[in-house]
């Protein structure tokens, strides 16, 4: 009975919110066309152009297969949102997520902006999936089709606290520049964090396409570099979003991760407790330990005196995994200056072997 009268009060909400959002003079929102043009064609006709778009998308990528069946299939294709319940609101909003970051790699091509038609014209996701939109196409933020999205979205005020800079821009016309992401970042770092995830989430579902590690790289970086103080918060905040990137996979993830890492090493000196857990988490996985080696080196330029010289344990235990590490470290001193890392790691590979021996 309690199930039923929520689904009924949900109903009612997306009612009433979709009443209030209703366009006047016969204008519709739209991604590709003038408000106006959008109100001439009909559902149908933007039927078609979405599966024409899903069709180009498909032979580029077979993940979008699945899509044929479910957000452009015929079946659903006069499905009002709305009407449905919460639970079955919540299961097309997982559809549309998973969607929308297969996407994000081909965002500003013209397949994908018929297939953004579609859903924003059948399933409203301007109005109902704004932050999942954000997230997938946060790293085209200085581009025009970021702008010409951000023109239809509409924000759910429990939303605006986080995204509510977003409206002056798209009153404005402007393009979101870094310069203005990252001021609005030093300001709210939920921002920030909301950026850091949007970025792993994508990881996760495999999408490592050439713009989605460098923006973290960047921007996680200047933030870094901008903030005025680096205290214990801020290392608590950043540290989580440095480990989580390290524990990816990808070469170009982890390659970002070292990169914030280095920026962050070079304006503090982080806690014994906090640089044992990012020396491990370098060490653990790396797609690449040549990578992983010029990552330590640096790191230890700057950190060395946290441990006073004497590594963890745990961390050498880890590189003794590594059998090329020896090899490769050799090659780096002949172009680089390893001392800050060498001394310590062998001090340290000195000082365990004669405690073991005792």
């Amino acid at each position: 009975m309690a199930s039923s009268l929520a689904s009924q009060l949900y109903k009612m909400r997306t009612l009433d919110r979709a009443i209030g959002n209703e366009r006047t003079h016969n204008v519709k929102a739209s991604f590709l066309f003038d408000g106006r043009q959008a109100a001439d064609l009909d559902t149908q006709t933007i039927f078609d152009i979405g599966r024409d778009g899903l069709y180009e998308l498909r032979q580029i990528n077979q993940k979008f297969d699945v899509y044929a069946e479910t957000l452009f299939s015929e079946s659903i294709k006069d499905m009002d949102r709305v009407l449905q319940t919460k639970e079955e609101n919540a299961k097309l909003d997982d559809s549309i997520r998973s969607f929308l970051f297969q996407l994000a790699p081909h965002f500003l091509t013209k397949p994908a902006g018929k297939t953004i038609e579609w859903l924003v014209r059948r399933f409203r996701i301007h109005e109902f999936n704004a932050r999942d939109i954000l997230a997938a196409i946060m790293p085209y933020h200085e581009t025009k089709a970021f702008l010409t999205m951000l023109t239809i979205i509409t924000f759910d005020t429990a939303d605006m606290d986080l995204f509510g800079f977003l409206v002056a821009q798209r009153k404005s016309r402007r393009l979101l520049d870094r310069q203005t992401l990252m001021a609005q970042c030093l300001r709210d770092r939920s921002l920030m964090a909301f950026v850091c995830q949007s970025v792993f989430r994508a990881c996760r579902q495999r999408l490592d396409y050439p713009g989605l590690h460098s923006f973290y790289a960047m921007v996680m970086s200047q933030y870094i570099g901008q903030l005025s103080t680096i205290d214990n918060s801020a290392i608590q905040f950043i540290v989580p979003f440095v480990l989580d990137g390290l524990n990816l996979g990808s070469k170009d993830a982890q390659a970002a991760a070292y990169m914030v890492l280095g920026s962050l090493a070079t304006r503090v000196t982080l806690t014994e407790d906090a640089l044992d857990k990012v020396l491990c988490a370098v060490a653990k996985r790396p797609a690449d330990v040549r990578t992983m080696a010029m990552c330590l080196v640096q790191v230890l330029q700057t950190q060395a005196d946290a441990f006073n010289s004497r590594l963890p344990a745990r961390f050498l235990s880890i590189l003794a995994g590594h059998t090329k590490l020896p090899q490769i470290l050799c090659q780096l001193a002949e172009s680089f200056n390893v001392e800050m890392f060498m001394r310590p790691l062998l001090s340290s590979l000195a000082h365990y072997a004669f405690t073991s021996a005792e």
